[in-house]
């Protein structure tokens, strides 16, 4: 396993030259930011409106699918766990819900 500080980006990170991005850079890296803390007030609203009975329905969704009780849920245990409870969802929509919920 390789260390961070060993990776060649780091290691050269003395050597590398101060170029400027862009504006369009910037711009988009602050929307990505604004849209990432917008996601996370929604979610924290939305879950603020949940019954206790809804929030534990949920918490036993993820508990059931996190088949290997690392407090995460990988592809493959939410594509299982979907379809357990009776969702055929396409590999390629699992993989967008895991991207989703990555970003937040």
């Amino acid at each position: 396993m390789i260390h961070i500080t060993d990776h060649p980006w780091l290691q050269n990170a003395n050597k590398a030259p101060n170029v400027n991005l862009g504006e369009t850079v910037r711009a988009r890296l602050q929307q990505f930011s604004m849209m990432n803390k917008f996601k996370k007030k929604a979610l924290r609203v939305i879950a603020e409106h949940l019954s206790v009975e809804e929030i534990a329905d949920i918490k036993e969704m993820f508990e059931n699918m996190d088949i290997n009780k690392k407090g995460q849920i990988n592809f493959d245990e939410l594509k299982y766990g979907l379809r357990k409870l009776g969702h055929q969802v396409a590999d390629s929509d699992v993989k967008a819900l895991l991207e989703a919920v990555s970003y937040c």
